[in-house]
């Protein structure tokens, strides 16, 4: 059957930008008001860049794991390259697969699971700085816990002042690649701007300290002869330091900081997300919370929950996986065609652009009857084995899935109990709580609450 040389259907733009403006202003709803309009596959326009956005999870699918080979990261992600470097995240071809295989050891579950106990004793650590009455941003205080928990995880790091110097830069950093992504005219990153200069002193500044990192990182392992325990909680660094590939090569220290960056955006922000987003729901049916307090009385008496524990835990599993629903901490997914393909029965010519966004899916009507209220209880049936996979992707899919979806599952069910069995939140009524999507779905101006002993 002859491919159609139509383009699929969408909103009209301006000559010059095409939609780019609507999408700027109002990016969450232009997706969702695409999708609900034009159906499971439209077209629009970035400046000269045309985007496809499919909603269908079969094309989604199509696009993720069938065609993988045919597609490369999308524009977007290899804007933040000048700051993660060639990871994982912005990587492709035979260079990705390898540092792929590469890392993927030290994600192995055994290895993953040594890190619980790090995990809740660093919670209750910041719970001894918690007061009752406290008025705290909810999204700050979890950025600042994950922060800690990616440090230490993965280059073994306790001070908190090398914490914070690192956190501080790297939020500069990227505060000043998301202005550069949101501007339609966008000057070579090599051009004497306020913001490029900063940017590269700021970059700079990040490789040296993460050098850092990565030189006691090798020390570590030749103190130890470079034997590590296979379920040992060592830092991911060490791993990361001593994996071989089949020929017997390892990575140079300029992979490692790339690596390094890349799994500590990708280890920390997005379980800070889902940690906010599922108390700020959860402070807002307190008929839910009441009881995921009752599961975790009955399972843990207030004990700090271990790997063995969470299979026991399944009312917490369902409030996360439908916090991460109803606000997907990674919203959007886009793909490159390097190659001409079919889609949806159209042609995708090569340099066009095809976006999935978790927003968009996760609130289908289809899948999931009243997309927008949040009701865990929905996960309890066998509704994941009944909906087509790609329905529901927090993580992405495909080759290029989430490296470390186990482990940001696993800290998010123990700093939910950990946290939910000494405090809960009163949102402050005054409070405007809305989303500043960027590269994952944060909220704009924080989520203040007050604290309160349970």
């Amino acid at each position: 059957m002859p491919l159609s040389t139509a383009l699929p259907p969408g909103p009209k733009g301006t000559w010059i930008g095409g939609n780019l403006r609507q999408f700027t202003s109002r990016r969450l709803d232009f997706f969702l008001d695409i999708a609900r309009e034009y159906g499971d596959i439209a077209s629009f326009r970035f400046g000269p860049r045309r985007i496809f956005l499919i909603s269908d999870p079969t094309l989604i699918e199509q696009v993720l794991v069938t065609d993988a080979r045919h597609y490369i990261k999308h524009f977007g992600a290899r804007m933040y390259m000048p700051v993660l470097g060639n990871g994982l995240v912005t990587s492709e071809g035979d260079f990705w697969l390898r540092q792929r295989r590469l890392s993927q050891p030290a994600f192995l579950k055994n290895r993953v699971l040594s890190y619980a106990p790090m995990m809740g004793d660093l919670t209750q650590k910041m719970l001894e700085t918690w007061k009752p009455g406290q008025m705290v941003d909810i999204h700050y205080e979890f950025s600042r816990l994950t922060s800690a928990i990616a440090l230490k995880t993965l280059f073994g790091l306790d001070d908190s002042g090398d914490r914070e110097k690192f956190v501080e830069t790297l939020r500069g950093a990227f505060d000043l690649m998301s202005l550069r992504f949101r501007s339609l005219i966008r000057l070579p990153s090599w051009f004497p701007t306020w913001s490029n200069v900063k940017l590269r002193r700021a970059v700079a500044e990040l490789r040296e300290v993460v050098d850092g990192f990565i030189a006691a990182g090798r020390e570590r392992v030749k103190s130890r002869n470079g034997n590590l325990e296979a379920n040992s909680p060592e830092d991911l660094l060490s791993r990361l330091v001593t994996a071989k590939d089949d020929d017997g090569s390892m990575m140079t220290d300029e992979q490692l900081r790339d690596e390094a960056m890349t799994l500590y955006l990708a280890g920390h922000e997005t379980t800070a997300l889902t940690l906010s987003w599922s108390w700020y729901l959860l402070s807002q049916h307190p008929g839910i919370e009441e009881k995921l307090v009752d599961e975790w009385k009955r399972v843990l008496a207030g004990k700090t929950p271990t790997p063995d524990d969470l299979p026991h835990l399944p009312y917490t599993d369902a409030v996360i996986t439908e916090a991460m629903r109803v606000y997907p901490p990674v919203y959007l997914i886009g793909r490159e065609a390097v190659t001409e393909l079919e889609l949806g029965g159209y042609r995708v010519k090569k340099g066009y652009t095809v976006f999935m966004s978790q927003w968009v899916n996760h609130r289908d009507p289809r899948y999931f009857p009243e997309p927008e209220v949040f009701r865990p209880e929905r996960w309890g049936d066998g509704l994941a084995k009944r909906i087509p996979k790609y329905a529901y992707y927090p993580f992405g899919g495909g080759p290029r899935v989430c490296i470390g979806n186990t482990f940001a599952l696993m800290e998010a069910a123990i700093l939910l109990a950990v946290i939910g069995q000494r405090y809960r939140f009163t949102l402050d009524p005054n409070a405007i709580i809305d989303f500043n999507p960027q590269i994952t779905l944060m909220p704009l101006h924080g989520i203040p609450a007050t604290l309160q002993l349970r």
